[in-house]
């Protein structure tokens, strides 16, 4: 059995809990701005991964005819 696609999930907010650290206490573009660049181009791929992610969910969402259409919808949580 399949299960939906989630938007957020356990691996994103460790890489958000990450992000912020690095942020804080690891960039320094002076003494070490290879490290620097490299750890902003990983999170850079993580964000454009994650923007993908709500793209490609948003479309199975809005297409009926997509093979995990009824997967996605049936996970879906209503409020």
């Amino acid at each position: 059995m399949n299960k939906p696609i989630k938007r957020w999930n356990m691996l994103d907010t460790i890489n958000l809990a990450l992000f912020l650290v690095v942020i804080l206490f690891f960039l320094d573009f002076n003494n070490n701005a290879t490290v620097s660049y490299l750890l902003l181009g990983v999170f850079a791929l993580w964000i454009v991964t994650l923007i993908f992610r709500n793209v490609y969910i948003n479309k199975i969402e809005k297409n009926p005819d997509h093979p995990l259409y009824e997967t996605q919808v049936k996970g879906k949580k209503k409020i």
